[in-house]
């Protein structure tokens, strides 16, 4: 049952490629887009919380309800304070470079973006 769990937590994250895809294809409106991408963040974001669960279960941890539901509030306040942090740092540093070269700024500003996201990425 475990190893189900844990297959079933992988496979549960939705990929909404192809129904934006269809969206923008009829011409709905942007909001409902956006919206679509929004849950489809939050579902992978589920899946990873009851991923990592289920793994540890799988490894022999018990979980109660309760723990359950303090790991993924945990892992979202964190993801969010981790979010600020980064994205902070990463602005006063597009700031400090964008005041001093001005003749390559935009290259230096889509250099530190791409480095942002895989330093969120890794963390």
């Amino acid at each position: 049952f475990l190893l189900c769990l844990t297959c079933g937590a992988i496979w549960s994250a939705t990929d909404p490629v192809a129904v934006v895809g269809l969206l923008k294809e009829l011409g709905a409106s942007p909001t409902l887009t956006v919206q679509i991408q929004g849950e489809s963040l939050l579902n992978d974001g589920t899946s990873i919380v009851l991923y990592s669960v289920a793994y540890s279960m799988l490894k022999g941890k018990t979980y109660g309800v309760d723990s359950v539901i303090v790991e993924l509030c945990r892992s979202v306040l964190g993801a969010v304070a981790l979010g600020i942090v980064i994205g902070l740092i990463f602005n006063t540093w597009i700031h400090l470079a964008a005041n001093r070269f001005e003749h390559s700024s935009a290259l230096i500003q889509v250099s530190l973006t791409i480095c942002c996201s895989y330093c969120s990425w890794m963390t």
